[in-house]
């Protein structure tokens, strides 16, 4: 993205918190950019495009912070506390974005804003089941859809009194909300599960769209993350390398992408990771089937 595109969407946005996005017109935009209203247009033919791109660049920020392998070589408690906590400064830094959906929660969404947060939420609950995974293995896997949920509120809970009332440390507050979440799997019983995949299936598209084109990197490395806790991790690790060799090939040969995944599938922490490669290939899901 160009410094001059940045300006326009920080700009857009700053003006968006404090006078609506209706009432904000392109002429305000540009005078708060310092360029000309004809030169907007050479940037955004419309308000309705901008808003797009103000959608993908909060979603490429929030992205780039839930994927930093900055802490990769962390255990997995740790990498997920030090993500949230990039999490929320990156959000509080950038809170306009989020005044402005608070203030305006009913913004008319084109097709292409709605694919665009879709894409948003399909990242985020990915985030977060990885890393319920990781921390909880088998004993989260039937509660994995009400525990993200869980999380996700008591997130965006905690977010939207910090935009008004930062007087929180907000590493206390992850450790926190990690406590929390502790407390929750240890009182969940398998039998009381509200949510699972067969209920939630119908209706994924209503909420997420998955971005195919990131699905397989994403998904590899997670596992790569996983592996790197693993005490057989150099054995694994081949076949992840096999795996990102073959998937970046033009036609990736099948029967190689199900044999390395079925040589990961006996660790069970990296069973959801795997599950999701499975589906994006179109694999027999019978042979993984426990």
């Amino acid at each position: 993205m160009s410094e001059k595109n940045q300006l326009i969407i920080e700009s857009a946005i700053k003006l968006f918190s404090i006078n609506s996005i209706s009432s904000t017109s392109i002429q305000d935009i540009a005078s708060e950019s310092g360029i000309s209203k004809g030169a907007f247009y050479l940037h955004f033919k419309s308000k309705d495009a901008l808003l797009i791109a103000i959608i993908d660049y909060y979603s490429d920020m929030i992205t780039k912070s839930i994927q930093n392998k900055a802490y990769d070589t962390l255990p997995a408690r740790e990498q997920y506390i030090h993500k949230l906590t990039d999490l929320f400064e990156c959000i509080l830094q950038h809170k306009d974005f989020i005044l402005v959906q608070m203030r305006e929660p009913s913004i008319p969404l084109t097709e292409e804003m709605k694919s665009s947060l879709k894409r948003l939420n399909y990242k985020s609950n990915q985030f977060h089941q990885s890393y319920l995974q990781q921390l909880y293995g088998d004993e989260a896997k039937p509660f994995v859809w009400d525990l993200t949920f869980m999380i996700d509120g008591l997130f965006h809970s905690y977010l939207k009194f910090l935009i008004y009332a930062p007087v929180i440390d907000i590493r206390d507050l992850v450790h926190f909300v990690i406590k929390r979440l502790d407390s929750l799997v240890e009182g969940l019983d398998a039998e009381q599960a509200l949510l699972s995949d067969e209920l939630i299936s119908p209706f994924m598209t209503e909420f997420y769209e998955e971005e195919t084109s990131e699905t397989v990197p994403f998904e590899l490395s997670e596992l790569r993350s996983l592996i790197s806790e693993l005490e057989n991790k150099d054995d694994l690790l081949v076949s992840i390398d096999i795996l990102e060799e073959e998937t970046n090939q033009q036609n990736p040969r099948l029967p190689v992408i199900q044999g390395m995944l079925l040589n990961l599938h006996s660790e069970s922490v990296l069973r959801q990771a795997i599950q999701k490669l499975v589906t994006h290939y179109h694999l027999n899901d019978s042979l993984f089937n426990d």
